[in-house]
């Protein structure tokens, strides 16, 4: 019988371009709650005949977290265990890769994913390392020790180079049963089945239509005990664990722990609560009876809470608490959707009601061909089901934008500083940015990321040398949203005229982003030619943010794109016809 997980899988055509990779790339935007994963895999897979046993190097500054990870899909699905010795080879990725040494001996596009980790880990934006393992078949002891013995030395490396961080390393084997199970639990709203009985000083019954809600306060000391006897479990309807207590001025979870050990009687009023799903509830007497227990709003609250001694927890300290019971499976959704911020907010969600978010979302309603959210996000059901291929995500949205218009940099290495800087949010999404517009250039990084996945599916000794040269150079990090900002500088010569004002480009219909991207390609296939030879050196050398070395191949590109202009007359032609520019 096929479990859900498979049958979830199966429904993603979208994912199928990316071959044995598939179930690795699926189980990191179930996890964490990744809009636009295509995106994603362009940059963070890096499974090549070299790739030194790292299929999957995940970097997310924003969220303080790296994922080293290898897959591995078995056509026997009957075997006992996934092979050993893949896991084993995981000890060769981490001994190159979390070593302060500049690594020889690998490819150039594995030199750029170490720098690229290790500015990261010198600035101390990284918080959590993750080692993977993701396959179908059942987990095994022996992947286990591998595992912990790849977790050791990474942890022995990180301590070595950067002794002042406070870096969590964990490991996990997420095989056939193991990431099924986090499937299900990500569309179970109640795991955790018991019976719960509570003191409390008060509460209060609040109606809906089909929910009936109970509000109080509950004991510090009653959450630490529940967290310590189920753990995860309490969180079932979100994907996610407790995310840590990184010691950071961004990290809340270490100031809830701070308040708990030094002002427990404030941690009511400095804390939003917890909002949690049961079967059934009671009051009577200063007491509360539920049946149940998932907590959709304050997995971070009591985690943090668990986390610190229980002597240090404060016999008065008290949190405002919301018991709801449904019995309507919709609403259900529909209050975990909405509650689910289990995870860290993402700097987009604080621009979701900005006047600007607001009125592109009312465009691309009209437009009626590309969905948007403007900043604000579904659950995770809704990522995990969505193939994305007309949907496009405030987050990538904003990148393309600020690659198209002169700042590949901000929009690879500092994407977050577009939604947290005012000057920056305002560069990028100035008064006059259209839905059409962002359409144009968000097309334009899709057909970018299709050109590289096209090329990947030439197998190595079929691909020309031209070919080869691209599909290396696609490689180094960064280098998509270097081609979107090297193609938007060339934007004149493309379209035949001045450009005044970039913003104004747009496609002549309204195009869904594939057939926007269509457009784009011959466009994308015949500039990219020159990107292994002219956009090489910024990504090798130095990075995006190294903005001299940026403008010298952008002038270099465009000189050559120039050059080239009267061999690709009629593919310039063929755009210029489909393109407004003024």
């Amino acid at each position: 019988m096929t479990d859900g997980l498979e049958v979830a899988l199966q429904k993603r055509a979208d994912l199928d371009q990316y071959g044995s990779n598939k179930r690795l790339l699926f189980t990191l935007q179930l996890m964490f709650d990744i809009e636009d994963i295509s995106t994603v895999a362009a940059t963070s897979l890096t499974d090549h005949p070299n790739d030194k046993s790292c299929d999957l190097l995940y970097i997310d500054r924003g969220a303080g977290r790296v994922v080293l990870a290898q897959g591995y899909e078995s056509e026997n699905t009957a075997k006992l265990q996934a092979p050993a010795r893949k896991a084993a080879t995981l000890h060769q990725a981490v001994n190159w890769l979390f070593n302060k040494s500049e690594p020889d001996g690998v490819p150039d596009a594995l030199r750029v994913a170490w720098r690229e980790l290790h500015d990261a880990l010198t600035e101390d934006a990284i918080g959590d390392v993750a080692i993977w393992y993701v396959h179908n078949l059942p987990e095994s002891q022996q992947v286990t020790g591998e595992l912990r013995a790849a977790r050791d030395a990474a942890y022995a490396q990180l301590n070595y180079g950067y002794p002042d961080s406070e870096i969590e390393v964990s490991w996990e084997e997420l095989g056939r049963a193991r990431l099924s199970e986090r499937y299900e639990n990500s569309q179970t709203p109640i795991l955790v089945a018991d019976k719960f009985t509570i003191e409390v000083p008060g509460a209060f019954e609040e109606r809906g239509d089909k929910w009936t809600a109970l509000c109080t306060s509950v004991p510090v000391g009653w959450l630490h005990e529940q967290f310590a006897q189920h753990g995860a479990g309490l969180f079932s309807p979100n994907v996610r664990d407790y995310l840590g207590s990184r010691r950071s001025q961004s990290n809340i979870n270490n100031g809830i722990q701070e308040t708990v050990r030094n002002e427990p009687t404030n941690l009511w009023a400095y804390n939003n609560g917890i909002t949690a799903l049961v079967h059934d509830f009671s009051f009577s007497d200063g007491t509360v009876e539920i049946t149940g227990l998932g907590i959709v709003n304050g997995a971070q609250t009591t985690g943090a809470i668990g986390s610190v001694p229980v002597r240090r927890t404060g016999q008065k300290s008290h949190v405002l608490t919301r018991f709801i019971r449904c019995n309507d499976p919709e609403t259900v959704r529909s209050i975990v959707r909405f509650n689910n911020r289990q995870n860290p907010t993402q700097a987009s969600d604080f621009r979701s009601n900005d006047s600007v978010q607001r009125r592109l979302v009312r465009e691309f309603e009209e437009l009626g061909v590309v969905g948007y959210r403007g900043g604000r996000r579904g659950g995770v059901e809704d990522v995990i089901r969505r193939p994305g291929e007309n949907h496009l995500s405030a987050e990538v949205a904003a990148q393309a934008l600020a690659a198209f218009h002169g700042e590949s940099g901000l929009a690879y290495h500092e994407k977050s500083k577009i939604w947290e800087q005012d000057a920056k949010y305002s560069g990028v999404f100035p008064e006059r940015v259209s839905a059409v517009h962002i359409v144009f250039v968000a097309s334009l990084l899709r057909a970018i990321e299709l050109e590289k996945t096209r090329l990947g599916r030439i197998a190595a000794e079929a691909r020309t040398e031209d070919e080869s040269e691209l599909f290396e150079w696609f490689g180094l990090r960064g280098s998509i949203m270097l081609a979107a900002e090297a193609i938007g500088a060339a934007r004149e010569t493309l379209v035949g005229e001045a450009v005044s004002d970039a913003y104004v480009l747009r496609f002549k219909k309204n195009l869904t982003m594939s057939g926007a991207a269509k457009v784009w390609e011959p466009i994308v296939e015949s500039l990219l030619a020159f990107a292994p030879g002219q956009l090489r050196d910024p990504l090798v050398t130095s990075t995006l943010r190294n903005r001299s070395a940026v403008d010298r191949a952008l002038r270099n590109f465009r000189s050559q794109v120039v050059a080239a202009r009267k061999p690709n007359r009629m593919t310039y032609e063929v755009f210029q016809d489909q393109v407004v520019s003024r």
